[in-house]
């Protein structure tokens, strides 16, 4: 091997690792802007994505503008609070093929929740997992797919409309 193959290879690591880090810190910043109730951060996020949950269906949704909508219309949101919820994420995974300029991401995810001016205990709402697809985009890496799917549930009335809920 020579010191250009040396070389080469450790670019190629180092660019893997850099779009790996920028994949997980979007995944996190989603999950901050869903707990504030930032839905618009939620739809730039999403802007190059279909959006869909195991209840509604698969890409049901394209595009920051639909997906915005649908979180401003299905979420409940607190003064001062957002969601008044805790997105916990865990066990992330995220597969990269540098050539294609694509991604998959699988993230398990616990969101709890406390609602505010009640004596409601803090409790946890739902968890399962987001499957994410993504694509590199002049230079960036933007999610071009977010589904999700639940395994485990409890009443969701405090974080979700009735009757709007994709989980049911």
């Amino acid at each position: 091997m020579t010191d250009i193959d040396d070389v080469s290879g450790l670019a190629a690591k180092v660019d893997l690792l850099l779009a790996h880090r920028e994949i997980e810190q979007k995944i996190y910043r989603m999950g901050y802007a869903l707990e504030g109730g930032d839905f618009e951060m939620v739809g730039s996020l999403l802007r190059h994505a279909t959006f869909g949950a195991d209840m509604i269906g698969r890409k049901v949704f394209t595009g920051q503008a639909e997906i915005t909508a649908q979180y401003a219309r299905t979420n409940i949101t607190y003064p001062g609070k957002g969601r008044a919820t805790r997105e916990m994420y865990d066990n992330v995974v995220v597969d990269i093929d540098l050539a294609t300029g694509t991604a998959r991401s699988t993230t398990m995810y616990t969101v709890a929740q406390q609602i505010p001016g009640t004596d409601a205990p803090f409790a946890l709402l739902v968890a399962g997992r987001y499957v994410d697809e993504w694509a590199c985009i002049e230079g960036e890496w933007h999610f071009t797919d977010r589904f999700i799917e639940v395994q485990f549930k409890n009443n969701l009335n405090s974080h979700m409309h009735t009757g709007s809920q994709p989980y049911n």
